[in-house]
């Protein structure tokens, strides 16, 4: 399937001002950001008093934080003690957002999956901004093909729901379906705690394909490195992380807002070492509800973790020349 660029529109603000381009056709890139804005079809009590309107604006949020980094590509770093992106010759564009005026009935997943296979086919490697976690399971359907791909799920629930109120490809199903991908060979979920929408049959099927789990009290307590030594060897790590998976200091704008998330550094830490580990296929960030945030706050640190994804790319050799 590929994608057709009157699915993509335009965003207001590029991410800190890097060039667009909705023509896919024309796409020439070592980093290609891209809006998602897929929603989960469940009943919407379930996400009162919002309304699907409200729900659909967590690219243009991150978008608009990150407009600080205009112009300050090129500039140093100290999470790198270097020039963000290490002195590499690095092409990121922003392709905008797909199907944005979408809702409901109206909402066509398999338009996620071919403008990311298609990214994928013209050698660039999305990064994926979206409000719902849903949306990751069209999204990971585009990497079909892939002889060995491990999942990393960096969230405070393992969302191993087969359905909820019907709905199988909601944001409590999205690792299970995931895990039926027969190209997903291997998952690890991090930063869980708290009590959430699983029982003890979603821990027993989780744990019988053979998900690790790392609670977010066991990368306090025992670090990084050492959780890392847990994740399966792959060829290839597709990451993908929920807001809720942050503290709530630094990311208060989720729709679950739970104590003890992981804290800036150890995400940044955390896919910095996956990235020496083996090589990134694509990330993605969803769940995060402006309508809910805080002077920006979620929406900012969104935009710093994006930039440092975005460095730790750069300084591992795996994008540009």
């Amino acid at each position: 399937m590929t994608a057709k660029s009157n699915y993509l529109s335009a965003p207001t603000h590029s991410f800190a001002g890097v060039p667009v381009c909705t023509q896919l056709s024309k796409l020439d890139a070592d980093i290609a950001i891209i809006g998602l804005h897929y929603v989960s079809a469940y009943p919407q009590s379930l996400s009162a008093p919002e309304t699907q309107a409200d729900m659909r604006t967590a690219p243009d949020a991150i978008r608009l934080r990150s407009s600080i980094f205009i112009n300050h590509l090129d500039h140093y770093d100290f999470n790198f003690k270097d020039v963000l992106l290490a002195g590499r010759q690095i092409r990121i564009v922003d392709c905008g957002d797909i199907d944005k005026q979408a809702s409901g009935d109206l909402q066509k997943p398999e338009q996620i999956t071919g403008v990311i296979r298609t990214i994928l086919e013209k050698g660039a490697l999305p990064v994926a901004i979206g409000t719902d976690e849903g949306g990751f399971i069209p999204f990971a359907r585009a990497y079909e093909g892939d002889d060995s791909l491990c999942v990393i799920h960096i969230d405070a629930h393992i969302d191993w729901r087969n359905e909820r109120h019907g709905v199988q490809d909601g944001y409590s199903s999205v690792m299970r379906r995931t895990s039926e991908m027969p190209w997903v060979k291997s998952m690890a979920q991090i930063g869980l705690r708290g009590i959430g929408s699983a029982g003890r049959q979603e821990i027993d099927d989780a744990l019988s394909f053979g998900s690790v789990f790392i609670r977010a009290r066991e990368v306090h307590r025992e670090g990084i490195d050492a959780c890392v030594k847990r994740i399966p060897a792959a060829d290839h790590y597709l990451i993908t992380i929920d807001a809720d998976a942050l503290d709530m200091a630094i990311a208060p704008g989720v729709l679950y807002p739970t104590p003890g998330g992981l804290t800036f550094d150890e995400v940044t830490d955390l896919v910095q070492a996956i990235a020496l580990k083996g090589r990134i296929a694509g990330i993605s960030l969803f769940e995060m509800r402006p309508e809910r945030d805080i002077n920006g706050l979620t929406a900012s640190t969104g935009a710093h973790l994006i930039i440092n994804f975005i460095g730790t790319l750069a300084h591992s050799g795996q994008i540009g020349k």
